[in-house]
């Protein structure tokens, strides 16, 4: 008699551990030790916020910080790793905007230009 294998067995199910993982790229890594300070008047005027707005925020204010208060260009591409898409975007920056956080200087084809308000 063979002694059958049994089909929920969880560790025959297991794939075998080569210790390969994927590589998480540096920039990814540095920014994970990062963090940001909100303003109260932000935190008030961002209340009933629609969809990305804080993120875009939240992205704005450290940027801000790292710039030392210039005027920030804001390119899609960190923004596509936080999974915010270029549409969502704009209509974030739209919003901000409309709640008097910034000004925004749009630029044809180029990244636009963002001014932080106090």
């Amino acid at each position: 008699m063979t002694a059958s294998k049994d089909p929920l067995d969880l560790n025959s199910l297991r794939l075998p551990d080569t210790g390969q993982w994927a590589k998480v790229p540096r920039k990814i890594q540095k920014r994970r030790g990062h963090f940001v300070i909100v303003p109260w008047s932000w935190v008030e005027r961002l209340n009933g916020a629609q969809g990305k707005t804080y993120s875009v925020a939240h992205h704005l204010l450290y940027l801000s910080w790292k710039s030392k208060g210039a005027p920030i260009k804001l390119p899609n591409g960190m923004l596509q790793i936080d999974g915010i898409s270029r549409a969502s975007k704009w209509r974030a920056l739209a919003e901000l905007e409309q709640r008097g956080l910034i000004t925004v200087e749009r630029r044809r084809g180029r990244s636009p230009v963002i001014r932080l308000q106090s």
